[in-house]
């Protein structure tokens, strides 16, 4: 039975956190149900925690001057959210929504750089989810740039494979960078071919 935020971690992480870590997180963080459709975070305000996924989904979108919203990127379990704040100062320069009901275990910023002060281990996750940012930013640019909308979606299908069916298509549509009505058509020709 899952009771303290530690205990969420070590099973989403497959690890033992280091005694240290369990009672910071177990004296600063909370576990939290996070009901489908709430705002974590709005673009432009202030970031103060990261959220780790133990089950559902969030979506992370930007606002242009329209007032139209663009998706850049999901997460899910055993995934976190609202890094932005651990990787740069100011406003969040995006929002984020939970397109399921979550239940997340948010982690105050100051926690975890305390814990990247004191342990190894903190800094050997964050530098793994780091570089695993910077991987899904590279991939997602370059199919952005070069690739044309049938083979993003195709791409986005094998690296969100469980998240598909658990997404509404107009947010993969935007993910990929086309109207939901060409989504639509990109998918129609598929089962045709």
């Amino acid at each position: 039975m899952l009771s303290k935020p530690s205990d969420y971690i070590d099973v989403g992480f497959k690890l033992e956190l280091e005694e240290g870590l369990k009672k910071l997180f177990n004296s600063t963080a909370i576990i939290k149900m996070v009901p489908k459709g709430t705002i974590i975070l709005r673009q432009g305000e202030m970031p103060t925690s990261l959220y780790y996924i133990h089950k559902g989904i969030v979506r992370g979108y930007y606002i242009d001057d329209a007032g139209n919203d663009v998706t850049k990127c999901f997460a899910c379990e055993t995934e976190f959210a609202c890094a932005e704040g651990l990787l740069r100062s100011g406003e969040s320069s995006f929002s984020i929504e939970s397109l399921e009901d979550c239940i997340c275990v948010i982690i105050p910023y100051d926690s975890i750089k305390q814990g990247m002060k004191k342990s190894n281990q903190m800094k050997v996750i964050f530098d793994n989810y780091i570089k695993k940012i910077l991987v899904n930013t590279l991939n997602r640019e370059k199919a952005l740039l070069i690739k044309n909308a049938l083979d993003r979606y195709i791409e986005f299908t094998k690296e969100h494979s469980s998240l598909e069916s658990r997404i509404n298509q107009a947010y993969i549509a935007s993910y990929i960078g086309v109207r939901a009505s060409s989504l639509s058509r990109i998918k129609r020709g598929m089962k045709i071919e």
